[in-house]
Order: structure tokens, then C-alpha cells, then sequence
């Protein structure tokens, strides 16, 4: 079966969908499917390993011309495709779609329309009240263009129940389908360092949602303690978090490592500490996920899917909303301060892992579904 891949993400970029489709990619090749991928891209001839077909389109270009190019390159490359799995680029699919009429497997773990304007600084909502609230026509016309690529779509997956529904309140008058997302279960040894500084990590974008400045400025207060931050990850927001860490004086206390593998990346893991998620909406996130396989402790706002992973603070610690350094660092205090307790949630958090987020068997299911979708008239 040939099977073509969009995503807006993709390594070496941070985030979910970077994290999840080159896994569904190999694992559905493995399986003797033809995969191709399509993504934008900081460089466009940037290689990737595991013989995976990827195609990348240069995100800084013209955003008219790298809209009708990727329409162009998902309308080529999808002729001989038996199905198209958007997990990003999803409206220029739809377009792209209207002339070679695939079935269209579309992974929903958020609201672009919600994300753009909320890191333009356009709203001050939470993701559930944007949903219900009247906007401006430009807001309006970008939901109605959200809506109409979603209702082309021949299945609808979510990782949480929460953004299933979401896609419910929408109108979508097909299947919608909830799968976890999920990590390679392994059994990690956790790295004691004998300078006994606390090693704080955030996995992320850097973008406005993420709170990322709220994060910093919880260091700020702690700056007296024996703390290190780690910051994986670029984005929009990086000059800006950069000169917020100069403006405090920080430079010795939080480093910004950037794009990096997964090789590297599970160093960081392997020597955090605590893991930190002050995000204001997540759908179920893979950051989280790759934590509680390390057996982490986790400080996270109770939002999306999060609320799911924590589960009312069994398997790791809250961050009140709205976000604030104060409850950030309130937070890191009690991590610190109740050793025990937060090893005893990080091995609750790592057993949930096990019975519900074992990549392998729910990429079982993506299988399924495509087969399925594929067959039906």
C-alpha cells in the first residue's frame, strides 16, 4: 500500500508530530507499506536516516509560494497513493486533495487556528473558551476553513478524548477514532550526578503557548538555589527568551541546547531531574510521555490531555492555571522537597506508560484503521 505522510514538523524539529510520524513511518514500512512524507523544513536538503522518502519544502520561503508549492508536491507525489495521513499541512492537503480525491486519514491533536493568532498575540483565550466564543472575520474565516479541510477527511484520529470532542462540537459527521499516543517502552538508568544540582528540562517549541518566559522567570526566583534549566527545543520565541535570560542574569543557570537527536536528547532526560510542561494547551503530549519513560517527576499544567497523564496529580504535579513563576517554582520546591513521594509517582506514571502508551501496540491500530479505510467504498 502506498501511503503519503504531511506534517508541519519534522526532525530535526522539536514537538508531537516530530516525534510521532517518523515512528508511524518506519513501523508502517516495516510492515511492507510504501511511505512517503512530506514536511516543511528549516533546510530543504536535509537528509534522514531509516531509508524514509522525505520531502521537505523550506518554511522561511514566501508564505503564498511555499503554500502553492506544497499544494504542488502533495498533488504530484499522492497520484499512485492509496491514502493520504495528514498530521500537518492540513488545509493545503484538502486543496491539493480536491483534484486526485484520496482517502484522507487526518490525526487531529490541536487547533491550528487557536495556536496561530494565540502566539501572534491576537487572543488572551484558553483553547476551550476560543471554541465557543464569537470573533473578528478574520478569525471566523480561518474556522471555517479549519472546519471545511476537517469535514473532507474520511477518519478522524485523536489522541485524547478531549480533541475528539472538540472534532465532535465541529459537526464532523464521520468516524472519529481516539488512540493513544505512545513511546518505545524501555528500561532507562537514571544518572546521579555528585554535584548534587538539580537538573530542571523542558522539551518543547519555544512559543508563546508554551509559557516558556513563566518557566524562566520561576528560575529567577530560585536563582539563590542549586538549580540548572535545560532548555530542548527552538521556535519563535527563542531572541526573545534568550535577552529575557540576559535582562535576569541567568546565563549561568539555564542553557538553551537547541534542535538536537534523540540520541542526545535522551542524555538530558537521562540526567533531569525534574521535567517541566507549563504549557496552556497540550493534546496529549509526547514531551510528557518520553519523561515518565525515564521515570521523571513531572510539574505540568493540568490542561488537554495532560489531565489524562497526571490524573488529578497521581502520576506527577500540577501547575495551577493561569501560569505564574511563583506556582512554577512552588512546584519545583515540592519535587525537591518530597524526594520519595515524587519517585513513587514517577514509577505510578511509568506503569500507566506500560498498560496504555506502548507505541507498538497501538501503532497496531494506525494499521488497522488505514487498511480499513483504504477498503471502504
Amino acid at each position: 500500500m502506498d501511503i503519503l505522510i504531511t506534517v508541519g514538523i519534522f526532525p530535526p524539529d522539536i514537538g508531537g508530530p516530530a516525534s510521532f510520524v517518523p515512528k508511524i513511518a518506519k513501523y508502517l514500512i516495516n510492515k511492507g507499506h510504501n511511505v512517503k512524507i512530506i514536511c516543511l523544513s528549516d533546510k530543504e536538503h536535509l537528509t534522514y536516516k531509516d531509508d524514509i522518502n522525505v520531502i521537505r519544502i523550506n518554511r522561511s520561503s514566501p508564505i503564498i509560494f511555499r503554500w502553492l508549492k506544497t499544494i504542488v508536491k502533495i498533488y504530484s507525489n499522492s497520484k499512485k497513493s492509496d491514502l493520504i495521513f495528514v498530521n500537518g499541512l492540513g488545509t493545503e492537503t484538502t486543496i491539493a486533495n480536491l483534484f486526485i480525491r484520496k482517502k484522507v486519514i487526518r490525526k487531529i491533536v490541536g487547533d491550528p487556528v487557536w495556536e496561530r493568532v494565540y502566539n501572534k498575540n491576537l487572543i488572551d483565550e484558553s483553547f476551550d473558551d476560543f471554541q465557543e466564543n464569537n470573533h473578528g472575520l478574520f478569525i471566523s474565516i480561518q474556522k471555517m476553513i479549519r472546519n471545511w479541510s476537517i469535514n473532507n477527511s474520511n477518519l478522524i484520529i485523536t489522541p485524547s478524548q478531549h480533541l475528539k470532542n472538540f472534532i465532535d462540537k465541529i459537526g464532523f459527521d464521520k468516524n472519529i477514532f481516539v488512540i493513544n499516543n505512545g513511546v518505545n517502552i524501555e528500561q532507562h538508568n537514571k544518572v546521579v550526578l555528585e554535584n548534587n544540582i538539580i537538573q530542571l528540562l523542558v522539551v518543547s517549541r519555544l512559543v508563546s503557548q508554551k509559557n516558556i518566559d513563566s518557566i524562566i522567570k520561576a528560575v529567577k526566583v530560585m536563582e539563590n538555589e542549586n538549580i540548572i534549566l535545560n532548555i530542548v527545543g527552538d521556535g519563535s520565541e527563542i531572541n526573545n527568551l534568550k535577552l529575557l535570560v540576559k535582562k535576569y542574569e541567568l546565563d549561568k543557570k539555564i542553557n538553551f541546547i537547541g534542535k538536537i537527536e534523540n540520541t542526545k536528547l535522551n542524555e538530558y532526560l537521562k540526567n533531569a531531574d525534574i521535567f517541566i510542561q507549563a504549557s496552556n494547551y497540550e493534546g496529549l503530549p509526547h514531551s510528557i510521555l518520553e519523561a515518565m519513560n525515564f521515570e521523571i517527576p513531572i510539574l505540568s499544567t493540568d490542561v488537554g490531555g495532560c489531565s489524562v497523564l497526571l490524573n488529578k496529580g497521581e502520576r506527577g504535579y500540577i501547575i495551577p492555571m493561569p501560569v505564574s513563576e511563583v506556582e512554577i517554582s512552588e512546584g519545583i520546591r515540592t519535587i525537591i522537597n518530597n524526594k520519595n513521594e515524587a519517585k513513587s509517582k514517577a514509577k505510578l506514571a511509568k506503569n500507566y506508560l506500560n498498560q496504555e502508551h506502548n507505541f507498538n501496540t497501538n501503532a497496531e491500530i494506525y494499521d488497522e484503521k488505514i487498511k480499513e479505510v483504504v477498503k471502504s467504498q
